[in-house]
């Protein structure tokens, strides 16, 4: 590969747009308005985004996963298949609107070398190979895990009430099944996977190898969906699986080295 090339290379990017509502028009977030400041910031920075590289999703809520959105999910296939080094978004919240969501996927795309640029993070452009980026990532893992807990509050005082009303709690958690009382107990096969999953990470694989390898024997999600990188970190790293340490073991759990590998 020429020099040439290979700096074409390192210096490619893509590029994410979304927009939900009319009213996000309005406010000045259009997709032509996206557009135009992603390709200003990306000529600014030396970068090259050509127009098949932004990916952009219409009428698709914040609350859907990066991956799982379609442009989102088109974007990232790419990115990994063409190992396109930059993703570009204007804000934040064009692609993430929970703290624990952002901090997930930003691990995913730093563990396989990939750099995120927000081109407006409250005035300022930010990504994640710069010390500021990393300061950034820093507060965000404290939001997340702040956020985490009042979840985790949350469904336990939703848990309780429902069990009270003897309405049944029918959330779906990766790991649990829910009782006809309303009780969420443990999925111990699930469970197995989760293990391993957290028995993966800490030997250094990443999550999008974890959720490949998944998906090629066969695991599917709680719900019979395929795995992602982003919602592996997400299921290893639900502090409600520390729950399970009330509940009885099956009698062959132990039998895999990652049962229990990685404490809690």
């Amino acid at each position: 590969m020429s020099s040439n090339k290979k700096e074409n290379a390192e210096n490619r990017a893509v590029a994410y747009v979304r927009v939900s509502s009319q009213r996000q028009v309005d406010e000045g977030v259009s997709i032509a308005a996206q557009t135009r400041r992603i390709k200003d910031y990306a000529h600014f920075k030396g970068l090259s985004l050509a127009d098949n590289d932004i990916f952009i999703d219409e009428g698709i809520s914040g609350g859907v996963p990066l991956w799982q959105r379609p442009q989102g999910g088109a974007m990232h296939r790419r990115m990994l298949r063409e190992n396109i080094p930059h993703l570009i978004s204007l804000k934040i919240d064009r692609m993430f609107r929970m703290v624990s969501d952002a901090l997930i996927t930003v691990d995913e795309l730093s563990s396989e070398g990939f750099t995120l640029h927000v081109v407006d993070l409250h005035g300022e452009p930010v990504d994640t190979s710069s010390p500021t980026g990393r300061f950034f990532l820093t507060i965000l893992a404290a939001m997340a895990e702040m956020e985490r807990g009042l979840i985790s509050e949350r469904t336990q005082m939703g848990m309780d009430y429902l069990r009270a009303t003897q309405k049944k709690f029918t959330r779906a958690i990766y790991g649990w099944d829910v009782t006809n009382d309303g009780s969420l107990v443990p999925n111990w096969n699930e469970q197995n996977v989760i293990d391993y999953m957290r028995w993966m990470l800490g030997l250094g694989v990443t999550a999008s190898s974890i959720a490949k390898d998944l998906n090629k024997q066969g695991v599917k999600g709680k719900l019979g969906g395929n795995w992602y990188g982003s919602s592996v970190l997400k299921t290893a790293r639900n502090d409600f699986h520390e729950q399970r340490k009330k509940y009885n073991k099956p009698h062959n759990w132990g039998e895999k080295e990652w049962h229990d590998a990685v404490p809690w």
